[in-house]
């Protein structure tokens, strides 16, 4: 079984990557994101310790955790944004370590952890390889606008607080130009993968 980090900033098309992996290669794909959600639902670990260091200010009318007030919280702040991420990374990946052992008996053939944080998922710990997507800022703020209307002001604020690309490139394994074509992108994955039978 082969385990690849798929990595990159906001806006970097990782799941155009993850695509794919999972149409092409049938990959199963592990979203760190995914699995930090679940945790931070009502009786999880990260929602039971996030609420206690955080406080119920940061709770709806219903009890669960408003996603909105908390990033309020920690937008501007290393030292809160450091403590929620302490509160959470270490449980999320201990599933995703979990979930890798589970699939292994299964033997799957291809498992893909997807995160924009490496360092602190660990990534290099456990992934055979780890895919840095690299896309021009350009057309992140582009996307960023468009799906998310996100304004320039908050995605300078994303990309400064986000790590840096050569922070990326360093622990890498391969690096995935995704400012190409689907087709050239496909090329470049099957290349990287080429002892792994696609369809």
């Amino acid at each position: 079984m082969k385990v690849i980090g798929i990595t990159g900033g906001i806006g970097s098309g990782k799941s155009t990557i993850l695509n794919i992996l999972k149409d092409t290669y049938n990959a199963f794909v592990i979203s760190t994101d995914h699995i930090a959600h679940i945790l931070m639902e009502k009786g999880n670990i990260s929602y039971n310790l996030i609420v206690e260091n955080f406080g119920s200010g940061i709770l709806d009318q219903e009890g669960n955790i408003n996603r909105k007030k908390l990033g309020a919280i920690v937008y501007n702040n290393p030292e809160k944004l450091l403590l929620l991420n302490s509160l959470s990374h270490p449980y999320v990946m201990k599933h995703v370590i979990d979930i890798i052992e589970e699939k292994r008996k299964e033997k799957v053939a291809l498992i893909c952890v997807e995160t924009a944080l490496p360092k602190e998922a660990g990534l290099s710990n456990f992934c055979d390889e780890i895919w840095y997507i690299h896309t021009s800022e350009n057309i992140r703020r582009e996307r960023l606008q468009t799906s998310r209307n996100y304004t320039n002001e908050k995605i300078d604020t994303i990309f400064y607080n986000q790590i840096k690309e050569n922070e990326y490139r360093k622990i890498s394994t391969h690096i995935i130009d995704n400012n190409l074509s689907r087709e050239k992108v496909a090329e470049q994955i099957a290349q990287i993968l080429k002892n792994i039978p696609g369809k």
